[in-house]
């Protein structure tokens, strides 16, 4: 008995000292990052085993967004981050650590290595570039929350030209102190090729013996390639034959690689991403910002990937990257804003992601001039109808009626750039046909239904608060393509309700409610319904999901609501409305953060306030308060609202007593202008982009008085 129990201790000890159990679970994962900078979905067309890989797996479009100035360096040290940064040339040259570069980096940081091979000199002046960063990103993020698992990781090649260093692998993988384990970045990386851009050409063959050897010693390894880097900026030397041959040749080169890497890792314990964290030039100019990113390997099923960052069926943040690579080395942690991807099965998705593709580039590079246009028309629109007022007891010309059906085609545009995504639109031309064609036809059923003034305001102000509402309700899937909507390139919101959308609804609804209690008479309660209703559209997490569109139109409504039963408001009337806002804000924060799977910006941020400190609110308000600053010096929208503003001012006194006359007339109407007037001031308190919102918002009441002052002063229809 004795023997047998020796002879088991014996084996029981041989498995636990031999390196087959010297490894956890976790350090037997490997996972590739093939990091190719300016590459588009349709060169991927043109690489037969990436293409692959993409039907066989799961693809997706990132966004490629970062802090300020968006560029290489920028958007792959977000991607490490997790969170928007800022970085360039000057801040992430990256060197093998020699005895003089080891000496270099300890004079300008006073960090030691550790043990670690290479380094980013420039760490401290990165961190000095992203000082006032309101995001307050963690440089070097993923690199840290990996070595405090002992994770270890090696970057392969550089995307370097003839002129400088461009080692972009290196801002994905460092650590805080500017660092990574292993790897091979220096000119070797590359050879010397007089066919190639810049006479240089990544040395496939060096770094796919290096990865050999890499793998087994490291678990995530970046492989950059920077053959497209450099064509791409290249391309001003040569010729569109000559870029075209490169191209292809180096499209080749790639695919090569990438199917020869795939060759030689264990399917069983690797996972591969495949993404571009920075589009082409020719990608760019054709406003398809978003890159293609492929996820294949160990776990990894068919479909599209989404985050809950996006909530985006085939669109993920480039900040996902780095919580995704957390989570599968069981490493996550809350320093990053990202999210995990995850897949979602989806038919043809081949189809649907180019289709994706090409509708949000049309989106981007349309969306200005068709907001622009809508801008300007209401502008001239208000003007024209200002002066017309004010003439039109001299020259009672009567071809000025016309302006009538302008000022309500301006509160018709919302819903026929809202249900344009329901057609199919190829140029810009087109877009802009089927928008007048949908504007005209809506405005001329609001004319032909009008028994009283009212009718018209009613069914145009009804219909847009009905359609956006089942829109938000069905998952927004109109308000995403829609040009009054949100950018997924911009990348400023990806889901809910955005301002744009968010200012129209509240304004729409307080027209529609106060117009049918003056109208038909109908019980009060009926608006408080609706109010009820349009604020959990616009703030509940899994509908709107907008926190400031919430406030907004909770302070609206309440006011509105008590100056219906009371004549005067008092000071503890407005301690009820901010009562109303904070329940429910406190209302939906609760069901976000433990009744949703996937959490909101609201849950977010209160989280990040749990782990970082009041610090944080003083970051939100500080970033509202500059970006609303920045919108308003530079959007169409801030002269909209002030336009507007200026001719509603005067139109109080000119002409003497109309307005007075109109407000006498229709007294619950005149309350919900005065709460759409409220709702502009409130929403631009507490939104990011709140000029937008308020100029949206002030459409309803700017549109809706002038056209029934018009009607008093020209005398359309008897009363």
């Amino acid at each position: 008995m004795k023997k047998v129990t020796k002879i088991l201790i014996i084996i029981m000890s041989f498995f636990a000292l031999s390196p087959f159990n010297a490894y956890s679970e976790t350090s037997q994962k490997k996972f590739i990052v093939f990091l190719v900078n300016r590459i588009s979905l349709e060169d991927i067309e043109n690489m037969t085993f990436t293409k692959g890989l993409a039907e066989e797996y799961s693809i997706g479009l990132m966004n490629t967004k970062a802090y300020s100035s968006n560029n290489d360096y920028s958007s792959t040290l977000t991607i490490g981050c997790g969170t928007r940064a800022q970085a360039n040339y000057y801040t992430s040259r990256a060197v093998d650590l020699t005895e003089e570069n080891f000496s270099i980096y300890q004079r300008r940081t006073g960090y030691d290595n550790n043990g670690k091979e290479i380094a980013n000199l420039d760490i401290a002046r990165l961190k000095n570039l992203n000082e006032d960063n309101n995001f307050n990103p963690f440089i070097g993020a993923l690199g840290n929350n990996l070595s405090l698992k002992d994770i270890k990781i090696s970057v392969l090649g550089n995307s370097d030209t003839d002129e400088r260093q461009a080692r972009f692998g290196v801002l994905m993988g460092m650590d805080e102190y500017g660092l990574v384990d292993y790897g091979l970045i220096g000119e070797d990386i590359n050879v010397k090729e007089l066919d190639y851009p810049y006479g240089l050409k990544t040395n496939y063959e060096l770094i796919f013996r290096s990865l050999e050897e890499h793998i087994e010693k490291s678990d995530l390894i970046i492989l950059e390639l920077g053959d497209l880097y450099r064509l791409d900026r290249y391309k001003i030397n040569i010729g569109s034959d000559m870029y075209e041959k490169h191209k292809s040749r180096i499209l080749e080169d790639i695919d090569s690689f990438v199917e020869k890497v795939y060759r030689l890792v264990d399917k069983d314990n690797t996972r591969i991403l495949f993404l571009s964290a920075f589009p082409s030039s020719d990608a760019s100019l054709a406003g398809k910002k978003l890159t293609p990113i492929i996820l294949a390997g160990n776990g990894i099923k068919e479909g599209v990937l989404s985050s809950d960052t996006t909530r985006r069926k085939g669109i993920i943040g480039n900040v996902d990257i780095a919580p995704y690579i957390a989570v599968y080395f069981n490493s996550y942690s809350n320093i990053y804003t990202g999210k995990p991807l995850y897949i979602l099965e989806q038919e043809d998705k081949a189809s649907y992601i180019d289709k994706l593709y090409n509708n949000t580039a049309f989106v981007y590079k349309n969306r200005l001039k068709v907001l622009f246009s809508f801008a300007i028309f209401e502008i001239i629109v208000s003007f024209l109808v200002f002066i017309v007022i004010q003439i039109y007891g001299k020259y009672k010309i009567r071809a000025f009626r016309v302006f009538e059906y302008f000022l309500l085609s301006n509160m018709a545009i919302p819903v026929a750039l809202l249900v344009l995504p329901l057609m199919q639109v190829a140029n810009t031309y087109e877009a802009f046909i089927k928008i007048i064609i949908l504007t005209i036809f809506i405005t001329f059923i609001s004319i032909y239904i009008r028994r009283k003034p009212l009718d018209s305001l009613i069914f145009l102000s009804g219909l847009t608060c009905l359609s956006l509402a089942i829109d938000i309700s069905l998952g927004a899937k109109l308000t995403k393509m829609s040009f009054l909507g949100y950018d997924p390139i911009i990348g400023a919101r990806y889901y809910g309700i955005g301002n744009e959308f968010m200012g129209i609804l509240v304004g729409a609804t307080l027209v529609f409610t106060m117009a049918l209690l003056d109208r038909y008479k109908i019980n009060k309660n009926f608006s408080i319904i609706i109010f009820v209703i349009i604020a959990f559209v616009i703030g509940f997490p899994k509908l709107g999901a907008n926190v400031g569109g919430a406030i907004t139109a909770v302070f609206a409504f309440m006011f509105v609501i008590l100056r219906l039963y009371n004549s005067k408001l008092r000071v503890m009337h407005y301690v009820y409305i901010l009562v109303s806002i904070c329940g429910f804000i406190l209302l939906t924060a609760l069901v976000d953060l433990y009744f949703l799977e996937s959490n909101s910006h609201l849950a977010n941020a209160i989280k990040q306030i749990n782990n970082d400190g009041v610090n944080v609110i003083y970051s939100i308000i500080e970033r509202k308060i500059l970006m609303n600053l920045k919108v308003f010096s530079v959007t169409i929208w801030s002269k909209v609202l002030i336009s507007s503003l200026i001719f509603l001012s005067i139109l109080f006194y000119r002409p003497f007593g109309i307005a007075k006359k109109i407000f006498n007339r229709y007294k619950n109407l005149s309350i919900g202008l005065l709460g759409i007037l409220i709702s502009c001031i409130v929403s631009f308190l507490v939104n990011d982009s709140g000029v937008v919102a308020s100029a949206t918002s002030i459409i309803f009441l700017a549109m809706s008085l002038m056209y029934l002052i018009f009607n008093e002063i020209v005398n359309i229809e008897r009363y």
